[in-house]
Formats: structure tokens, sequence, C-alpha cells
């Protein structure tokens, strides 16, 4: 995946570059009536001679991208899955219906915590960018 990124900042031999999510709406926020308020995701990279308001391409990893983003979906829903399988099997107090539910909504909690720590200690953005050159104007 090809993204377009700016140079916000400079510093420590460090420049930190900013990317645009993907939204629903796609690049025209003005269009969409859900008034998204994300101004994008800054990374720190090595800086390479980079200045300040410079616009850079940025090539990540296809490969690594989807694994991640089925890991950030795949926990999730089969901690819940199983939180909600197993209480309703083996939980006996109240309706087993309603207890199992609520076990499945807690257990996203649980999954949220889960995959933090594996962000924290894990997940690297130099595991997802392949290249990072500066902008020649193609699209």
């Amino acid at each position: 995946m090809i993204k377009i990124a700016q140079v916000v900042n400079i510093e420590n031999n460090l420049a930190y570059i900013k990317v645009a999510r993907a939204s629903a709406c796609g690049d025209n926020c003005a269009s969409c009536g859900s008034a998204c308020t994300d101004k994008g995701h800054i990374l720190k990279v090595a800086d390479n001679g980079y200045a300040p308001g410079q616009l850079l391409t940025l090539t990540t990893k296809d490969k690594n991208l989807l694994a991640y983003s089925s890991v950030a979906y795949g926990i999730p829903l089969l901690v819940m899955l199983a939180a909600t399988l197993l209480s309703y099997r083996y939980i006996n107090i109240g309706n087993k219906d309603i207890v199992s539910a609520v076990s499945g909504l807690l257990s996203l909690v649980l999954s949220f915590y889960i995959l933090r720590q594996l962000d924290r200690f894990i997940f690297k953005d130099s595991d997802i960018i392949e290249s990072i050159v500066p902008y020649r104007g193609e699209s």
C-alpha cells in the first residue's frame, strides 16, 4: 500500500511524519456526515535529511499490515466468543442468556488490554514500513 505522508517535526535525528488514516468517507471528509475529527497518525522514523513540511511516499509491507489487521480484529472476536460460550456452558446463575451476553461484552474489555500489550511490546511501525522516499508528484 502506498500512502502520502508529511514531515511534521524533526527532533534528535527522528522525523515525525503524519500519515492520513483511511476512513469510510475516503479523502473527502467534507461530503461525509460523520464529522470525524481524526487528523492522522504520527510515525517516528529515522531522519534522512527530511525537512518539516516535506511530502513523502510511504510504502507498507502488505503482508504484515494484513496480519496485524487480522490480529486486531481476530483477538477480540475469539475472546468474546470463547467467553460467551464458556459462560453459557459452565455458569448456572440467573438467566444463562443474559449472563453469557454480559460476559461476552466484558471480555471485549479484556481483549482491549491484550491488544494494548501486544501493541506496546510486539508490533512496531518499522515492521510495517517498507520504504520512505520523497514524494515525486505521482499518484
